[in-house]
């Protein structure tokens, strides 16, 4: 099923297993799936390796399935059979239908870091014929995106810097922050677009990304620890944290497009006491009235916690036993 999974199809996203607590999508074994209650589960891994999860499935998040045969007394109507190449790429599609939504984003995001730079300021249209698909307003950083836009409507769209400077938002358009909409491409992007001078000059920190906290990974976090320890280059951070270039650059990227970083030494003193006390409130539950009273109101949304990624209320899938798991849990890198 992995092949099947790693196989590229024309015309739809390239999927790739990854940490599922970070994945967009859940494919999960059926015979490893003891029911507790109506909707409480117990994942355990195949091979009796020990690892157990749990899973409440009214507080999933993505879409997820369930190969068969499933254990009695659980019903689910998203299965497939994980021996049939034929259920198993249907299983995909219906999950690329659900992440429409985030398809359209990671889709809008490659188109900014192509022609970002072409409108520096400003507000943008992006029109399909005349119909307004988003609109990107450079100065407050937000971009406003037509609900029902699929990935293909943006490769039809002119972009149009807007004739007066409005700032206007159709208010059914979904609202994001601009390095929300970068960080979705920047994390699943299999290209190279980090500037070739974050290759070459040292990196500072310059804020914690304002994007939710649960969308941090370790190598995110220890990143931003190295850095606000000392700065360093790329190869420099490489071997502090003696991972492989391909793992230290993709960390980069994302916190460079989610505007976490700079070259610049006078940039980076500027914003260090405010960059500090975020890194530190990743560390602290946002409910803390410490906490809020001194973390701006961008960050509030990063409830942060001992561990962003594990046993927190923020992921539905809880790990209850060490060792390595064989589910497939799936993100889409395109």
């Amino acid at each position: 099923m992995k092949r099947w999974i790693a196989q590229h199809q024309p015309g739809w996203p390239l999927w790739s297993v990854c940490d599922p607590h970070s994945a967009d999508a859940w494919m999960i074994c059926g015979q490893s799936v003891e029911v507790l209650g109506r909707d409480a589960l117990v994942i355990n891994h195949a091979h009796e390796s020990g690892q157990q999860f749990t899973l409440n499935r009214a507080e999933v998040d993505r879409p997820l399935a369930f190969s068969t045969p499933l254990p009695e007394g659980f019903a689910s109507a998203e299965f497939f059979d994980a021996s049939d190449e034929g259920s198993v790429r249907q299983r995909l599609q219906r999950f690329e239908a659900w992440l429409r939504p985030l398809r359209t984003q990671f889709a809008l995001g490659a188109l900014l870091v192509e022609r970002m730079r072409e409108f520096p300021r400003g507000v943008v249209h992006l029109l399909q014929e005349e119909k307004l698909i988003a609109v990107i307003d450079m100065d407050r950083g937000l971009v406003g995106l037509h609900t029902p836009a699929r990935p293909i409507d943006l490769d039809m769209v002119r972009w149009v810097a807007a004739a007066t400077p409005s700032h206007d938002i159709p208010p059914s358009f979904m609202r994001l922050s601009l390095h929300r909409v970068l960080w979705t491409f920047a994390v699943r992007t299999v290209r190279q677009v980090l500037p070739a001078r974050y290759r070459e000059r040292t990196i500072y920190l310059r804020r914690v990304p304002r994007v939710p906290a649960r969308w941090f990974e370790e190598s995110h976090l220890r990143f931003m620890r190295e850095l606000m320890v000392r700065p360093g280059t790329l190869e420099e951070m490489r071997a502090r944290m003696d991972v492989k270039d391909v793992e230290i650059e993709q960390c980069a990227t994302a916190l460079y497009y989610g505007g976490g970083l700079t070259t610049d030494p006078e940039s980076a003193r500027r914003a260090e006491l405010t960059a500090r006390r975020a890194l530190v409130a990743l560390h602290f539950d946002k409910s803390s009235p410490e906490t809020v009273a001194h973390s701006r109101p961008e960050i509030s949304e990063m409830a942060a916690l001992s561990s962003i990624l594990k046993d927190t209320r923020h992921s539905p899938l809880r790990a209850v036993a060490p060792g390595p798991n064989e589910h497939r849990y799936l993100k889409m890198p395109y």
